[in-house]
């Protein structure tokens, strides 16, 4: 895919790809309420980085980590398997550029250069998050870019005028879950996906249903979830039902009062999911439950960075475990 680098085919057996994976799989951190209830968590993982690999936490530092793992994961698979995760890749480097148009309009260049350093996206995306003038020059590159997959990301630069670079990142991942979820993917890549538009949209249902506004969430659409029961929930404002909604997804009752809680409720059962398609003996299952536990750590290892201050027993509720 031209949006993404494009490293030379070291041809190496998917079979060989795995075996790394599944001793890589085995260091990942696991028993985070051990950790949590550690006297200093974060200088307990530094102190043992040999072991947890883990030798800054910050959110840069979080980030850079866990794309210097997807850019190995991607280096190490054969053509084959870069064609299959191609679009799980971008949907990956979507933060990316989100974080870049947000440091841009700081003019913190030096950040930008270490982000990119690891990213995999193509040298002309990262020319374009690092030598734009401004973040408008940027968004409108990055629509013609994205252009080149959907005539639908043409509408970025009027988002950016009308809402800012909230909206760009906002519509930027509404429109590429959409037009990758129409792409012939393997099953599992597919299953993903629509999961991530399902956690998306029952989270801005969750919200919305208990706000005063009269304006409707854009809610993205392929998902597995009716589009006509979601609307009708939002404009009903019936709590009770979008509680079953995401009680019955999730498979757990969550306090809707609580967008963190319906979050990591519906993160869950994707780990769920992916630990059961993780036992693929074709390998798409492990390999896309792999990348998944990484963005999990990471998401760990931010939410015990950001909340270093807060009581432990209620950071023990925001951990995905």
């Amino acid at each position: 895919m031209e949006l993404l680098r494009d490293p030379a085919d070291r041809g190496y057996p998917t079979e060989y790809l795995l075996s790394r994976i599944r001793g890589r799989r085995a260091g990942l951190l696991k028993d985070w309420k051990t950790l949590l209830f550690d006297a200093a968590p974060l200088d307990a993982l530094l102190s043992s980085r040999a072991r947890s690999g883990v030798v800054e936490v910050s959110p840069d530092a979080v980030w850079r980590r866990l794309m210097k793992e997807y850019r190995w994961v991607y280096g190490q698979m054969n053509e084959r398997l870069r064609e299959l995760f191609s679009l799980f890749f971008l949907y990956a480097e979507l933060r990316t550029i989100s974080i870049c148009l947000r440091q841009m309009k700081d003019r913190k260049s030096a950040r930008l250069e270490e982000l990119l350093e690891e990213s995999l996206l193509s040298n002309e995306l990262r020319k374009v998050c690092l030598s734009s003038p401004d973040s408008t020059a940027a968004v409108a590159a990055i629509s013609r870019i994205f252009s080149r997959l959907s005539p639908s990301f043409g509408d970025l630069p009027r988002v950016f005028a009308d809402e800012g670079l909230r909206g760009v990142e906002r519509g930027l991942t509404n429109q590429f879950l959409q037009y990758a979820v129409q792409q012939k993917l393997h099953p599992f890549i597919k299953t993903f996906l629509v999961r991530m538009i399902d956690a998306r949209n029952l989270l801005r249902l969750a919200v919305s249903v208990q706000q005063e506004t009269v304006s409707a969430p854009d809610f993205i659409a392929f998902g597995s979830l009716p589009m006509e029961q979601l609307v009708r929930i939002q404009e009903q404002r019936d709590l009770v039902a979008a509680g079953a909604l995401v009680r019955q997804y999730a498979g757990v009752k969550v306090e809707l009062q609580d967008p963190s809680q319906v979050e990591h409720a519906l993160y869950r059962t994707t780990t769920q999911y992916l630990k059961q398609a993780g036992r693929d003996p074709l390998g798409v299952g492990t390999i896309l439950d792999y990348l998944w536990r990484c963005s999990i750590e990471a998401m760990n290892l931010s939410i015990l960075f950001f909340g270093k201050n807060v009581e432990r027993d209620v950071l023990a509720n925001e951990l995905v475990t």
